[in-house]
């Protein structure tokens, strides 16, 4: 924000009504109105000091007056120092007093006047229309978009912490104090005292203070109303509005393919996971004699050992379900289903409150569970459905923990709906709810200042009873990541801002919730975030009480905000303890794996630099090492301790164009015994430019067996034709499609 310090001020002709500017070397001389416990009193104070203002000839300062529009533009533009100059610029703006000032601000874009073309000097100014003049005058920062014009000033000042806790409303007309206050905080950077948020302005009826910087408990429905509303007001159709999910929900795997990794005690393989611990659903679970498999609308379940013995045993139906299975959970002889689908509003309610035509719907996620003891015909046990797109899940032991997203309804309950009308709802066949309301509304915690805030909801399902207690907890915020270790789950949502500063820019970063594993489900701990936005869940760690992200900030063809690529290390507040920022400027993040005391990290544009990083001291994280090779790897996964794979693509540099053609897929391993020379000691690349795995978008797709020295994933190879290579076919050049299926290697 620029700061101008007052320079030169003429007293102005008397002007009845009129507050003017006094000269510097008038004696500051105290308000006979404006006492200790005046409100506004210090800023009233220490713009008079400044000279910014005088009051009446009796001694008054009259701070609960109102101010009209010329006055106002006078005193904001006259404290800024300057020349002024103009006339005419309005029809109702000519060779005033107030002219010069109005037309200067014409001309610099800070006020337009009204529709009808005139200014209006003589009308009291309210409150919006103050804080456009006040944030383009003091050169605040414009973020986002809003139908309504008013609202990027308005949350220009708020994120200034500038909106006087007296501002009742959005066309309130501004007063004296008020005013003050205002340009005081502005030109002084007064970030400490009390303070509003847009929301508690446009919706007087809201409780907690949406200015404050810390997550708060709704006091009401009336708080949560406020964002239904503003979400409906954000993205109108009629009268009733849910918005669209915005997150990107976690894609399914292939199906068909391999996803395990080994796990020799028990002697068959179980889902490749992230963390030791944590299970990851999957499309294909065992527990070394079955099989389950989702294909299609059917769980099949199959025999699978004695390899003799293959069978298909028996199936579960769900083709006539409004829901579509998509990934599985396998605890002893429970098996949890997870699915996906949407719910239509009844058009019969619609229709009452007129807005027949549209017809609107909300993602739903469902949970089954089924006894598996009888594998010709499984019993399903249990059947929940939530409100809210799958985010991601994980099963610790005998808990599956959900997390969802789900945008905000527009509530039809008038006056005061309830938490059934505006939280996501859910169904329990165990219990018999119906469209229950998930949490109640004073449980709902609000994170501030999120850009497009929805219900991010945790839920956690008990698998060890089929009529367990299913508990959530609801955050008014987003998701588009997890992490999860075996006593927290971490959240990650990328933010971007957009930033209007005549040509537009944006900015990214990526906001995290600490939620704590407790016998109550999940309970949200920290909130926090850092500059960037995340490749995936690899791109985060927990390790010895500190959490660990790697991000990318800005983008990679853009040389007025170029990439770079950083690591910050965190707290268990989520506040930042170490960081090591600007990696590889130019380049992005394609990889990223944390084992220990190191990260290792890979970015790209042309070549693949592998870094090596030591945590050890999370306060001074630093590069040990790195190795520059063709191609990139998508995918890191640890062979030991001193070496590790990586899945990706090779790479042909186009040094004319400055960037590099990708090929086939290679499998290569690095030795980082001496993490300060990292080496790819071997390497194969499948196929040419087309071929691709799975593998590279989703490590479930990985068996790897160290004690077997096996390693299996599926894919699908392209070749370019004998008669192409010849010629010297381009590095551009894609293959044809010659093989689909599995590719299993010794180490």
């Amino acid at each position: 924000m620029a700061m101008h310090r007052t320079r030169l001020f003429v007293a102005c002709a008397a002007v009845t009504g009129v507050l003017s500017l006094v000269s510097l070397v008038a004696p500051a001389l105290a308000f006979n109105d404006v006492k200790a416990g005046t409100p506004y009193a210090r800023a009233i104070e220490a713009l008079k000091n400044r000279g910014v203002i005088e009051g009446y000839g009796d001694g008054s300062f009259k701070p609960s007056l109102t101010v009209n529009r010329a006055e106002f533009l006078k005193i904001v533009l006259g404290s800024r120092g300057g020349t002024f100059a103009g006339a005419r610029c309005f029809p109702d703006v000519r060779d005033e007093w107030f002219a010069p000032y109005i037309c200067t601000a014409k001309e610099e874009g800070i006020v337009g006047g009204y529709p009808d073309g005139t200014f209006r000097p003589e009308r009291t100014i309210n409150f919006v229309e103050a804080s456009k003049i006040l944030s383009l005058a003091f050169k605040q920062e414009m973020q986002g978009y809003s139908a309504d014009w008013y609202e990027p000033y308005v949350r220009a000042l708020e994120g200034s912490k500038a909106i006087p806790p007296s501002i009742a409303g959005l066309e309130q007309a501004v007063s004296r104090g008020e005013m003050a206050e205002m340009m005081w905080r502005l030109t002084e950077g007064v970030t400490d005292q009390s303070t509003k948020g847009f929301l508690n302005v446009k919706y007087p009826e809201v409780e907690v203070n949406l200015a404050l910087d810390t997550p708060q408990r709704a006091k009401s429905c009336a708080d949560l109303q406020a964002f239904a509303e503003e979400a409906a007001n954000t993205y109108p159709s009629g009268r009733y509005k849910v918005m669209e999910d915005l997150a990107v929900p976690t894609m399914a795997p292939m199906a068909g393919t391999v996803q395990q990794e080994a796990n020799f005690d028990e002697g068959y393989s179980q889902t490749n996971v992230q963390v030791e611990g944590v299970d990851e659903a999957d499309i294909v679970k065992t527990d070394g004699t079955y099989l389950y498999v989702v294909q299609d609308s059917t769980i099949r379940i199959v025999k699978a050992h004695p390899a003799e013995s293959l069978a298909l045993t028996g199936t579960i139906d769900l083709t006539d379900e409004s829901f579509s299975p998509s990934e599985l959970y396998l605890d002893g002889n429970q098996l949890v289903v997870l699915s996906s689908g949407w719910k239509e509003y009844p058009v019969g309610i619609l229709q009452k409150i007129g807005v027949s035509p549209y017809r609107p719907s909300t993602q739903r996620t469902s949970v089954r569970i089924y006894d598996v003891t009888d594998h010709v015909h499984p019993s399903l046990e249990r059947t929940l459905v939530f409100d809210g797109s799958l985010v991601s899940s994980r099963r610790i032991g005998e808990q599956v923990y959900l997390v969802m997203n789900q945008g905000m309804d527009y509530p039809i309950v008038r006056p005061m709906p309830t938490a059934a009308d505006l939280l996501p709802r859910f169904d329990d066949s165990a219990t018999g709810a119906k469209d229950a309301a998930v949490a109640r509304c004073a449980d709902v915690t609000i994170i501030p200042h999120i850009p497009q805030p929805q219900y991010l909801v945790v839920s956690v399902v008990p698998l060890g009873s089929s009529a367990g207690e299913v508990k959530s907890t609801v955050v008014v915020g987003s998701a588009d990541n997890i992490y999860a270790s075996e006593e927290n789950l971490y959240v990650a949502n990328a933010e971007w801002t957009y930033v209007w500063d005549g040509k537009g820019a944006s900015s990214e970063k990526t906001s995290l919730y600490r939620f704590a594993f407790t016998d109550d489900g999940a309970s949200l701990q920290a909130q926090g975030s850092v500059p960037g936005s995340i490749l995936n869940q690899f791109s985060m760690d927990e390790h010895e009480q500190a959490f660990r992200i790697a991000t990318t900030k800005g983008d990679l063809w853009n040389e007025e905000n170029p990439a770079t690529n950083n690591l910050y290390v965190l707290n268990r507040d989520l506040t930042v303890a170490g960081s090591l920022e600007g990696l590889a400027p130019g380049e992005k993040i394609y990889s990223a794996r944390f084992l220990g005391d190191r990260a290792y990290l890979v970015t790209f544009k042309n070549t693949d630099p592998l870094f090596v990083l030591d945590l050890s001291e999370p306060r001074t994280p630093k590069i040990l090492g790195k190795l520059k090779i063709p191609g990139y790897s998508d995918y890191l996964h640890p062979y030991d301790a001193n070496h590790i794979l990586g899945f990706g693509k090779e790479a042909v540099e186009d040094k004319s164009n400055d960037f590099a053609w990708y090929q086939g897929m290679k499998v290569a391993l690095f030795d980082v015994t001496d993490p300060a020379n990292p080496q790819e000691v071997s390497k194969v690349v499948i196929g040419d430019r087309g071929t691709n795995s799975p593998l590279l978008s989703n490590h479930k797709a990985l068996l790897f067996d160290r004690e077997r020295n096996l390693l299996a994933f599926p894919v699908e190879v392209y070749e370019i034709s004998e008669s192409e290579k010849t010629s010297g076919s381009a590095a551009s050049t894609y293959g044809e499609p010659v093989y689909q299926g599995a590719y299993v290697y010794d180490i």
